[in-house]
């Protein structure tokens, strides 16, 4: 078995200078992650990985990084992903950072949705896949990670699905009233594309019930605590907040360069009492909060002028892009307005430092800072805050650090601030610098043994174990499922049968068979490729199309009663054939109507985000819209009211996908299916839908039948494809394989 790690960048800086390349070890989170972990499994070998893969850009545009690169990139076990100026600009620069990253932390005000950023965010991904299915095999594992990634899943399912397959996201999750912002179609391929692992991780819990009730609301799937039923699949869902490598930073004063280094900063900070924070240039890391509240503290605590001063390093992001040049701009022209009005000859309220420093530097500031004040206003974990506690082997030093920061849940000893609240950052920063010293040891203490015990090392291992578990689950499901998997060898076998035959059908729900589900019933109308689609199949010799919904009919006849299509409405209430009209299929008694939607509007009332449809013969509650603990509950209380009410009334109560519906008694898409393959008698018949109501057809059909259940769960289809898409692919090669026969 081998591990493939799979990032955006590759663990390396590649460096092209004086004709020759130069290949060091990347200093980023990640990359100084996994070494540690690497280090302490040997490899991987102590975990029973016979190698070990990392996948990723190797930060060269495809114009100039050569086959030389590449080939001594796959010497060290690293597997480049060529990008080109356009794929950077687009994907990373444009979907990623300039969509995903201000969405998933919330700052919708930065947050840009452009179609071509979507389609390099796609395209990208799907290089990433063939990278992997190149040297991925049956049984290897692939740890996915962050928001560059989250289609990849999705994509190493399809192109090798017995991996097991981890996905880890390094940023927040943003609740569900923010991840609405994107468009559904994205919204959905990404929740589905990480649903493809086998384990979904995040930093803590608040990322996780979010994502979980993300997936309930736009999804639908069946969410429990830790797992999301995705049909037949569980896909386990778990917080790992990613630790550090402990022993290095608490022995980091040890390090004679460290020493060197803090000893100079004593001498030129002499007297002064250090108030510490680096971040990476960031709208989302709060520095101008922070310089603002140094401001204050200063001015509404003047003793400590000419006392304590604020060591500020900005590490420069994204240069030439506006807004951080701008952001820039504004934090040095606010420092140098506190240093000119509030400095003296021998001392600076602000020194600031715009660069990268070298790693000696930020150990000894870590060693020497009396406070670090780490108050991003958004982070999904935040190391830095770690790596400080950690390397106080002294047992002094107090964190000032935000409640908006991951690692504020395990670091509850900190002085936890709002940092959008001034008062109370500055109240924090004169506690932190007056604390008693038995105080600070006291915090420390507690901290630095929580982050030895769950260090960076037993993050990678847990996460590693918990997905191999995962995976033993998903292959025992499988095992016990009813339906196969309709991929690439059984398609094939279907365009056949369906070439050959001479009379066919094929019978066809359309909410979440055809199209996707949509927040409410009126988006879902379909695209033209779905009607060119239709027409063709229906307008091959010998071939008849029905389209078999719970629509109204009036929604039917508008948006595909041009086509030559038989039209079932209201789950068979109500059928069209091509070029006729309209006909009431049986005569239903609808006398209980008006009670059932008086008891539905109030729950509609009750409930926000539910709605009543009435149609001719059914009235359905619709919940989709609803947070999923509420709906789920309120979806139950209706069905017991109902149950009563309609007791001995010629009418059913049904719960489908986010519905409960109440029908005439007798009315079915199986009924309707049995009298389509009756009448028409052909010698090919395909049935396909998503929910209950379809299990119906899929009984009804003869045993020869080819029954597909779009999405996985206990079903009588034969068959199952993971979604819609895949089935129009399915539709699709029908008709290639019927125009080869002509």
């Amino acid at each position: 078995m081998r591990l493939f790690i799979v990032s955006n960048r590759l663990p390396v800086t590649v460096v092209r200078r004086d004709g020759g390349v130069e290949i060091r070890e990347s200093v980023g989170g990640l990359a100084t992650a996994m070494k540690s972990f690497l280090e302490a499994t040997d490899g991987g070998r102590g975990l029973g990985f016979r190698e070990v893969v990392w996948v990723g850009w190797s930060g060269l545009r495809a114009e100039v990084e050569g086959e030389e690169v590449r080939a001594r990139l796959r010497e060290r076990g690293l597997l480049p992903v060529p990008l080109s100026e356009e794929d950077v600009s687009l994907f990373y620069e444009g979907f990623c950072n300039s969509t995903l990253w201000p969405l998933f932390h919330s700052f919708t005000v930065y947050t840009v949705f452009e179609r071509r950023f979507w389609e390099a965010y796609v395209r990208v991904q799907q290089r990433f896949a063939e990278a992997v299915a190149s040297m991925a095999e049956p049984g290897d594992l692939v740890w996915v990670h962050d928001y560059h990634l989250m289609l990849l899943p999705a994509m190493l399912r399809e192109a090798v699905p017995d991996l097991a397959v981890g996905f880890f996201l390094h940023i927040p999750f943003p609740p569900p009233e923010i991840l609405q912002l994107m468009p559904p179609q994205w919204r959905t391929s990404i929740l589905e594309g990480v649903l493809a692992s086998d384990l979904v991780g995040f930093h803590i819990h608040e990322y996780v019930n979010n994502f979980l009730r993300s997936v309930a609301k736009f999804l639908g799937y069946r969410v429990e605590v830790g797992v999301v039923h995705v049909g037949r699949r569980r896909v386990r869902v778990g917080a790992f907040p990613i630790g550090i490598n402990f022993e290095m930073f608490h022995n980091s004063a040890l390090s004679p360069d460290v020493q060197t280094a803090a000893e100079e900063l004593r001498q030129r900070l002499r007297g002064l009492k250090i108030v510490f924070s680096i971040d990476r240039l960031d709208y989302t890391k709060g520095v101008i909060n922070r310089v603002r509240a140094w401001e204050r503290f200063l001015r509404e605590h003047p003793e400590w002028r000419r006392r304590a001063t604020f060591v500020l390093v900005v590490v420069p992001s994204r240069t030439g892009v506006p807004q951080y040049d701008a952001m820039k701009r504004e934090i040095e022209r606010e420092v140098g307005r506190i240093n000119g009005e509030l400095g003296e000859v021998d001392w600076v309220p602000i020194i600031y430092i715009s660069r990268f420093i070298p790693t000696p530097t930020l150990h000894a500031l870590y060693n020497v800072a009396d406070v670090a004040l780490i108050t991003p206003l958004r982070d999904g974990m935040n190391l830095v805050s770690k790596e400080y506690v950690a390397s106080r082997r002294d047992c002094r030093g107090v964190l000032i650090l935000s409640e908006t920061a991951g690692a504020a849940h395990e670091l509850v000893e900190a002085l936890i601030v709002n940092p959008n609240d001034e008062s109370a950052m500055v109240e924090a920063i004169a506690r932190a610098l007056s604390m008693e010293p038995e105080e600070q040891c006291r915090r420390l203490r507690a901290m630095q043994e929580r982050i030895r015990q769950n260090d960076v090392v037993k993050w990678a291992v847990d996460f590693i174990k918990a997905t191999v578990e995962a995976y033993g689950e998903a292959r025992e499901a499988a095992a016990s499922a009813t339906a196969a998997l309709l991929d690439g060898g059984a398609a094939a076998q279907v365009a056949e049968a369906f070439r050959r035959a001479g009379k066919r059908l094929l019978i066809l729900d359309y909410d979440g068979t055809l199209v996707p589900h949509y927040p409410y019933a009126y988006q879902a109308v379909p695209d033209g490729a779905l009607l060119s689609l239709l027409r063709d199949l229906a307008s091959l010799p010998g071939t008849a199309v029905a389209v078999v919904s719970g629509r109204p009919r009036e929604f039917l006849e508008a948006w595909l009663g041009a086509l030559p299509l038989y039209l079932v409405a209201e789950h068979g209430a109500f059928v069209k054939e091509p070029g006729g009209g309209w006909r009431q299929f049986y005569p239903v008694d609808t006398g209980w109507k008006t009670a059932v939607k008086r008891v539905m509007e109030e729950y509609a009332l009750r409930t926000p985000g539910s709605y009543v449809e009435e149609k001719e013969t059914a009235v359905v509650w619709h919940y989709r819209n609803v947070e999923p603990e509420v709906g789920e509950q309120a979806a139950q209380r209706l069905l017991e009211a109902l149950s009563g009410l309609l007791e001995g009334a010629p009418a059913v109560v049904l719960r489908g996908s986010k519905v409960v519906e109440v029908r005439p008694a007798g009315v079915s898409k199986g009924a309707v299916a049995r009298w389509l393959i009756e009448q028409l008698r052909p010698d090919f018949v395909l049935v396909a839908g998503d929910d209950a109501t379809d299990e119906d057809m899929f009984k009804a059909a003869p045993g020869e039948a080819y029954t597909v259940k779009v999405g996985r769960g206990d079903t009588a289809a034969r068959f199952y494809v993971p979604t819609y898409k895949r089935l129009r692919e399915l539709l699709h090669s029908l008709r290639k394989a019927a125009a080869t026969s002509a």
